[in-house]
This record gives C-alpha cells, structure tokens and sequence, in this order.
C-alpha cells in the first residue's frame, strides 16, 4: 500500500480512507482498465477487436509487473468469473461484439483472452489465432 500511495501522489492513510487492501485497489484499477480497453475495441470489427484486446492484455505493464511479483494474484485475474465485475463487463461488451457479427461463442473468447493474462503473446501470434478463433466461432441460431 505504501509504494501504491507514493506512486499516486497521496498518502498512505488517505488510501486506506478508501480501500481496505491491496486486492481491492488492484480490483479498481484493473476495473478502470477493463473499461478503457472495451471503449478503445468496441467500434472495430471483430477480428480487429480481439486483436487489439489480446495486444493490450499481453503488453498491460500492470500484468507484466504482476507477472513478476505475484504470480498467485495473476492466476487469479486470469480465472475467468463473470461474477465479478471485470469479467461481467467484459462478457457484457464480448456479446455485443459478437452479436454485431452474427456470432456467439463468448465464453471461449473470455477464455482465450484471459490466457494473454498469463501467457502474452507477439502480435503475430494473436493474428493468427484471431483467424482460427473467429472462423470457429458458431452463428447466432
């Protein structure tokens, strides 16, 4: 919590007036990201879309210092659970993205970003699996 509070400016108590650990700050900011990278992929086109989104999770410096320092708390974040709010927003944008599309299939795509949180990947490589994926992906019935 110290080093959270030096970083942002503010002091350690003052962070604590609003969260009650660690967990719970990294909760708000991954949240605050979860929504910066929907508005950032949410008007492209699906294939377009997931790549941006598997980028920005594999080369997130917040994962790749987590990556390093708290592997327990990475393996955590990469567990898809659309109870929680990051997760249910992502669901809740990855439906809309397939729907445009005419697709459905978005618990495989949660899925296969949230390996990018353990496992980053090269641009290339999410080019090609963004073709598999979509080609996979079942029409809406």
């Amino acid at each position: 919590m110290a080093q959270i509070a030096a970083r942002a400016g503010l002091a350690k108590a003052t962070l604590y007036n609003h969260y009650r650990d660690r967990e719970e700050v990294l909760a708000e900011l991954l949240l605050a990201e979860v929504d910066e990278l929907i508005d950032a992929v949410a008007h492209l086109p699906l294939p377009v879309a997931l790549a941006q989104a598997a980028i920005a999770i594999s080369e997130h410096p917040l994962l790749e210092a987590l990556g390093e320092t708290d592997a327990e708390a990475l393996s955590v974040l990469a567990r898809v659970d659309v109870r929680g709010a990051g997760w249910a927003r992502a669901a809740q944008a990855t439906e809309r993205l397939l729907a445009r599309r005419g697709r459905r299939g978005t618990p495989t795509v949660l899925r296969w970003l949230a390996s990018f949180v353990i496992a980053p990947a090269d641009q290339d490589d999410i080019a090609a699996d963004v073709a598999v994926l979509v080609a996979g992906l079942p029409p809406i019935r």
